[in-house]
């Protein structure tokens, strides 16, 4: 990262935290900009209170309930005829600025709603009549669908280089594409212990790359493309489905923080945005700890989150795990594939403490459970260094698999002790296969276990490409609490939790896990005036058809950001 470009936003972002202020305590009563009533207001503070109006002030709220003497003659007042009204969602875990590049730069290959791999064919064929031959063919489909078999990908495309993405940490290719990398039988092998791994074919030739970085060829945005991209990413996916808050998961580089910048000052900005800087490589982060930063700064609309470190690769093939991958539990299988890291326990530890002495919650990418234990040991170390009694560190996607060993009691506890946050995406339980669902000995997603030992897991939808349908929260919710997997099989249910637990973690749990419960969260007096109104109650609505939900308004800071039926116009 470029260090004086650092500074210079480092500067902006310190003047930018001065430009909210809460309404003051004592301030004379004025009439409300905006006020909501004839509402079902579900607030979600600590008495769970269902109001039924709400009055705005300059961007916050002012009134719950008792919103009477607020209305003057220059208030709005939108009467929602008994409509519903949540916090505006929190997305804790998603990837605003990979979802931008994978929507302008790949051909969706997802199964369902393709048929298979006949079907991804034709859709690729479709592409190279575009691009032409020697054009390289970049498709992106999910985790564990099918895809085409590698003499089905060189049969049909000799001379196009094609790279299938499962997800961002697993492709597969073709001949030409391997021929075009220079992956043949002599190209090495990742470390040994890594979280890379490279499948062959019988010739030694690479035809799946997982966790592992080749010379891929990268399109690449201009400035001002990157800013529109963004934009239009934050207003279609997040936005329009009610997201008021965003935690961008996987900021690598001075631009993307630029464009954010340049977003807010020209008041452009759809979401409220967090911004994560990524490292996962030791020895990464000293330009950025050397800039002053640390997390908080900024102000309402776009501050500086965690320091988030990639430990690990995904559940079934390169996670770092005790226990070897089970036959099943992914889309190809080696035996006694225990995964791997990408930093040994002392440089993550020393990562780490030097992270959490310079003022930063960090965050680690940590899907098996030996990673997770890793991930532990650093945020002891941290504490034992410098002890800090809020720091609500977090493990990323802990909890998405339990492995239901000796070792398990024993790591919910060291949580519990330190306060570190397991931070989930229960929206991959919809990708779940008929097969991955049989995977014994483990807990899926492990909810209700989590909950029951008195954590409070923010939601997320985690997505580069991988689920971008997914990022309205009640399919999340839906997830959480039916446990339905896109094949219509219902896993775990004793994992299951309620429609009231799924709203907290993606508003006052989200709130919470990003040192924001002050200011969101929850609609009470003295907060952002961020809500989402829906055309049905989800407390009431059959749970089978709590994604089905409607989004009727996002408010923003007490202003309509979103209005459906204006949109429909």
């Amino acid at each position: 990262m470029n260090l004086l470009r650092t500074s210079a936003l480092c500067s902006s972002l310190i003047v930018m935290a001065g430009l909210a202020a809460p309404i003051m305590a004592g301030a004379p009563h004025r009439e409300a900009d905006l006020v909501l009533t004839n509402a079902n207001v579900i607030t979600v503070d600590p008495q769970e209170r269902v109001a039924h109006s709400v009055a705005v002030r300059d961007g916050r709220i002012v009134a719950v309930d008792d919103t009477k003497d607020w209305i003057g003659p220059e208030t709005r007042v939108v009467d929602l005829q008994g409509r519903t009204v949540l916090p505006g969602f929190i997305d804790s875990h998603t990837h605003v600025d990979g979802m931008a590049d994978v929507e302008a730069h790949t051909v969706n290959i997802q199964v369902p709603p393709l048929a298979g791999p006949d079907a991804i064919i034709a859709r690729l064929k479709e592409l190279q009549k575009k691009l032409g031959p020697g054009a390289w063919l970049h498709g992106n489909g999910t985790y564990n669908q099918v895809m085409p078999t590698r003499e089905q990908l060189d049969a049909a495309f000799p001379d196009n280089p094609v790279r299938l993405d499962w997800s961002v940490h697993d492709n597969v290719i073709n001949h030409a594409a391997a021929v075009a990398l220079k992956l043949d039988s002599t190209y090495p092998d990742p470390p040994a212990g890594s979280t890379g791994r490279l499948e062959r074919t019988a010739d030694g030739e690479v035809k799946i790359i997982r966790d592992y970085h080749v010379p891929f060829p990268v399109e690449t945005f201009t400035h001002a493309e990157k800013k529109q991209a963004l934009e239009d990413i934050l207003q279609k996916f997040y936005l329009e489905r009610g997201v008021t808050t965003v935690s961008d998961m996987a900021i690598t580089g001075p631009d993307t923080f630029q464009a954010y910048q340049e977003l807010r000052d020209e008041g452009k900005l759809p979401a409220r945005v967090r911004m994560n800087p990524l490292f996962n490589k030791p020895g990464q982060t000293g330009g950025m700890l050397s800039t002053g930063w640390h997390t908080g700064l900024g102000n309402d609309m776009l501050s500086i989150g965690a320091i988030k470190f990639v430990l690990d690769g995904v559940w079934g093939t390169t996670a770092a795990v005790y226990k070897p991958f089970w036959n099943g539990s992914g889309t190809t299988w080696i035996a006694n594939n225990r995964g791997g890291t990408s930093f040994t326990q002392e440089q993550l530890t020393s990562e780490v403490v030097a992270a959490h002495k310079a003022g930063w919650q960090v965050q680690i990418h940590a899907n098996g459970d030996r990673a997770q234990d890793m991930a532990l040991t650093a945020f002891e170390a941290a504490q034992a260094a410098a002890p800090r009694p809020d720091a609500r560190d977090r493990i990323e996607h802990f909890g998405h698999f339990l492995v239901q060993d000796e070792r398990t009691g024993q790591r919910l506890a060291r949580m519990k002790a330190d306060g570190v946050i397991p931070s989930m995406q229960p929206a991959f339980l919809w990708r779940l296969t008929n097969i991955n669902v049989k995977e014994p000995g483990v807990k899926f997603f492990a909810l209700r276990t989590l909950i029951d030992a008195g954590m409070h897991p923010p939601g997320g939808v985690d997505t580069i490409g991988t689920q971008n349908f997914a990022t309205y929260p009640l399919f999340s919710i839906q997830r959480a609490v039916v446990r339905d997997t896109k094949y219509g099989t219902i896993t775990q249910p004793e994992e299951a939790i309620t429609v009231m637990e799924g709203i907290k973690m993606f508003t006052i749990w989200g709130a919470e896990a990003n040192f924001m419960e002050k200011t969101r969260g929850s609609i009470e007096t003295g907060k952002l005036a961020d809500f989402v109104v829906l055309d049905a109650d989800p407390l009431k609505t059959p749970k089978t058809r709590l994604s089905q939900i409607k989004v009727d308004m996002t408010i923003l800071g007490g202003r309509i950001a979103y209005d459906r039926k204006e949109a429909a116009q």
